[in-house]
């Protein structure tokens, strides 16, 4: 053993990614699996590790010099073998680097090692379950995303993750690689357990506007069952086409979303507050003029107009609330509390 380790410090030759492992499809922390190039035969799959304990090679001594050189141990040194020593020094530097600490390279661990180059999952353009998980994770972190949990990748969702990524000192990108999806987990998880969840919205919430002209024509269906296994999360306020809608708080509108076939909102609009807290407004029969995304509003300004566009059937303003950007909470209070009903 002694001989063969000399001999692997005289013969190393320059680390390449291709010479190691031709990764081609990464297990997302997200629960799916994306494909980023034709996979050959033998190529690495998403449940194989680059490197693992009773391991004894180039590719592990490589590994153990870059620990070194990242100012982590390794008993034994540089020697090619991937024993006790070894292991405990992967998991010393995971946990620094707040990656799931668990004492193999994985992929995450070696993209944040510098051996593999970092391959986007998740972009702009990206949309789905997924990318809202994504989203959900930055918020739980406090972590502004403009627009909320929507599921789609677009500049705003970017520059949350770039937030993220200078924050734990990672290549600012914007995209979510495999070793930010991982690092975001596992901070998101941590949040999680350390972090009292938000309370649930109750009357002594203020809106400094109600949503339409003084109606009590709303009634409390937070949790209805709808299509699809999906429950009702916002308020219904009956209204005629073409009531005007207002902005509930000063703010800024977030994002603004056309009718088109297969939407559930319809034609929607969505007000970010200054405390980051966001208002959804579905099924409107159009916008107010100018009003598009990024424009300033204050409390009672025109925004649009009730309609019944997407899945609606009789014309009314589906109203939902985000506190913090987060998941909805029941409307309801907050609205009976700023009516006369």
């Amino acid at each position: 053993m002694l001989h063969r380790s000399r001999h692997l410090r005289r013969t190393i030759p320059t680390f390449t990614v291709s010479a190691c492992l031709a990764l081609a499809c990464i297990a997302l922390p997200f629960g799916v699996v994306t494909t980023t190039a034709a996979r050959p035969t033998g190529a690495a799959t998403a449940s194989d590790v680059f490197a693992k304990r009773g391991d004894n090679s180039l590719r592990v001594l490589h590994v153990q010099q870059l620990l070194i050189a990242a100012g982590i141990a390794v008993r034994g040194g540089a020697d090619g073998a991937f024993g006790p020593g070894t292991e405990t020094a992967v998991k010393q530097y995971q946990g620094q680097r707040g990656l799931p600490v668990n004492g193999v390279v994985d992929a995450p661990t070696a993209i944040t090692l510098g051996i593999l180059p970092p391959m986007a999952i998740l972009a702009q353009g990206s949309s789905g379950k997924s990318v809202k998980k994504l989203q959900q994770q930055l918020m739980a972190l406090s972590i502004t995303v403009r627009g909320g949990a929507d599921g789609a990748f677009g500049s705003s969702t970017s520059k949350a993750v770039q937030e993220f990524q200078r924050s734990r000192n990672l290549s600012a990108t914007g995209v979510a690689d495999a070793a930010t999806a991982a690092i975001l987990t596992e901070a998101a998880d941590t949040a999680a357990t350390s972090t009292p969840a938000t309370p649930a919205a109750t009357a002594t919430d203020q809106l400094a506007s109600f949503p339409v002209p003084a109606t009590c024509r709303f009634w409390d269906t937070w949790g209805a069952p709808r299509s699809g296994g999906r429950k009702h999360e916002g308020v219904d306020i009956a209204a005629a086409s073409g009531t005007a809608i207002f902005a509930v708080q000063d703010g800024r509108i977030s994002r603004r979303q056309d009718d088109h076939k297969g939407s559930r909102g319809g034609n929607a609009i969505w007000l970010t507050a200054a405390n980051g807290t966001y208002y959804f407004y579905g099924h409107l029969s159009s916008f107010a003029k100018g009003v598009g995304v990024g424009s300033p509003v204050r409390a009672g300004d025109v925004i649009g107009y009730v309609g019944s566009t997407g899945n609606a059937l009789i014309p009314h303003l589906h109203l939902e609330i985000h506190p913090g950007g987060g998941r909805p909470v029941n409307p309801y209070p907050i609205l009976k509390a700023a009516s006369d009903c």
